[in-house]
């Protein structure tokens, strides 16, 4: 298994279009970094109390306006919230590399998972279309075998890419806004309180909250291209879904009826730094319907692959 988990590897990265679409991932990450420098979004400025200020008077028209969505609102008391714990202890905004990326980690995953689409959705239906998955079937490996590391070589490049897009999101984001207050706090909101934690640990654990949404595109991606064995459907599809439920998810959130939809479950850091926009939903909620899902793909891929015949 071993060996067949790293000859996928293999050919993942021995394509100059994986190393390609690596690049155009990182290049989303310096755009980000570009926009917000441009923006301004990266200075503190002497007037930063006023600055302040005038945002909280401003968010608190979003709040009180009566066809605001939920997400708006939750949003802006949020950041009325914080706004006014940095005037509270003459603290200005943190503004370095570490924030930059904490802040950005959602966007990050949400960017590596258009491309670990593309892998996911080839990485099965490519064999078919070159005709190479009959070599495969003639091997002593089993179906179960050649299945489990296809879907373990897409996973592993999906975190690989992933990972990387954080490291240079950190670096970059320390030349542009600084290196400064890694040993500071990340300030959230909870039960209407600002809380912190340290920098680091909001670093790690929001990306590996963030990563549900990376295993449940990528798994969906892996389902179409093995059960229908077509390059251009399992990647347009995959993409539409995953592109549609993150809009979703975000425009939707706070709606009752979005408990049952997983893509507003993939994201997990509210359950450990905020409350959750829907009341009664839990963590242990969130995982088990990721795991339904999960079940539910693989058995549609699985048997696809596993049963049907190669036709030669």
């Amino acid at each position: 298994m071993i060996s067949l988990i790293r000859n996928e590897n293999l050919k993942i990265y021995k394509r100059t279009r994986t190393w390609v679409m690596m690049g155009i991932a990182i290049l989303y990450v310096a755009l980000q970094i570009f926009n917000i420098n441009s923006a301004g979004e990266g200075v503190v400025r002497d007037n930063w109390q006023v600055q302040l200020e005038q945002d909280n008077r401003q968010l608190s028209k979003v709040a009180n306006q009566l066809d605001a969505l939920p997400i708006e609102i939750i949003q802006a008391e949020k950041q009325i919230l914080l706004n006014q714990y940095h005037l509270d202890h003459n603290m200005p905004p943190s503004v370095s590399g570490w924030a930059f990326t904490i802040d950005q980690l959602r966007n990050i995953v949400f960017a590596s998972s258009l491309i670990a689409i593309i892998i996911a959705g080839e990485i099965m239906a490519g064999e078919f279309a070159a005709g190479t998955i009959k070599l495969l079937l003639t091997r002593s490996a089993s179906r179960t075998q050649i299945y489990c590391s296809k879907y373990i070589a897409s996973l592993v490049f999906a975190l690989f890419l992933t990972t990387i897009c954080v490291a240079v999101a950190m670096v970059l984001g320390g030349v542009f806004f600084g290196f400064a207050g890694l040993t500071s706090s990340h300030l959230y909101v909870q039960d209407q309180t600002v809380m912190g934690i340290p920098v680091l640990q909001a670093l790690w654990s929001g990306y590996i909250l963030q990563l549900p949404f990376l295993l449940v595109v990528v798994t969906l991606a892996f389902m179409i291209s093995a059960a229908f064995r077509s390059i251009t459907f399992s990647i347009v599809i995959s993409m539409l879904i995953a592109v549609a439920g993150f809009v979703i998810s975000i425009a939707m959130d706070g709606w009752d009826w979005t408990r049952y939809f997983i893509f507003s479950q993939t994201d997990w850091t509210p359950f450990v730094y905020g409350n959750p926009s829907v009341e009664d939903v839990s963590m242990l909620w969130a995982v088990a319907l990721l795991l339904l899902h999960v079940v539910i793909l693989h058995s549609i891929s699985y048997f696809s692959f596993v049963k049907r015949d190669v036709r030669q």
